[in-house]
């Protein structure tokens, strides 16, 4: 977060009223990006109503539910997140509605990052959640680390995509995720219903759920700025 590099400059700082500047406009960004209407509001800039299916006309193939971690207890025994358990069960529920095969996506591996071997944060992200479920999933990948790696091994694999994808995934995650996929010549669309899919509130009243809404679209705005300057969209 910006603020926290302003507090950090604030310490090297001698004027007095430079301090004060910045201890001024500190409170104010806290207070304007912990309300929910402003994080809403920026929401909309990752929709992607064009790759609607009611925009389709070709038969969709398969599922593809990209993972969001997993994490481990005080005892440490793993889990999968609960943004992973959402999308799989949104997965789950599509896979149903068009009766076509599901594909579960490591993608990013969560809270994993202090294990030194790469090969168990692999296997744990997408492999853990799969057997969380009783679900028939017809394809896991457990090597891809993130989005990027995801659609270049999808694009790698010996699955014949026969038809569009289609995603069950946070509406957030949709533009950098289509366009990791197109950039693969790999076909997408997603539900008709994600807006449903998004908490979106425009309360006026400051709140943490606001700020943590705020943080995750800072996130994905430099996700999308990385993938476009390194070639990966």
């Amino acid at each position: 977060m910006p603020i926290i590099w302003l507090f950090m400059i604030y310490f090297f700082i001698k004027s007095k009223l430079l301090k004060k500047i910045i201890i001024l406009f500190s409170f104010t960004f806290l207070l304007i990006t912990s309300l929910p209407i402003l994080s809403s509001n920026l929401n909309k800039f990752f929709y992607s109503d064009s790759y609607k299916i009611s925009n389709n006309k070709k038969k969709i193939s398969y599922v593809l539910i990209p993972t969001s971690g997993i994490y481990h207890d005080r005892h440490k025994n793993w889990h999968p997140t609960e943004e992973s358990i959402s999308r799989t069960q949104y997965g789950k529920k599509l896979a149903d509605e068009f009766n076509i095969p599901m594909i579960i996506s490591g993608g990013e591996s969560g809270n994993t990052s202090f294990l030194s071997d790469k090969n168990i944060r692999r296997s744990k992200a997408a492999n853990l959640i799969s057997e969380y479920f009783s679900y028939d999933f017809y394809h896991i990948d457990s090597e891809s680390m993130n989005t990027f790696e995801m659609a270049k091994n999808l694009k790698k694999s010996n699955i014949n995509f026969d038809g569009p994808i289609l995603l069950a995934t946070n509406p957030l995650h949709h533009k950098r995720t289509i366009l990791a996929l197109k950039k693969q010549n790999l076909d997408v669309v997603i539900p008709d219903d994600y807006i449903k899919n998004t908490r979106n509130s425009y309360s006026i009243i400051p709140s943490i759920n606001g700020f943590n809404s705020f943080n995750k679209i800072i996130y994905e705005f430099l996700g999308l700025g990385w993938y476009y300057l390194s070639g990966k969209i």
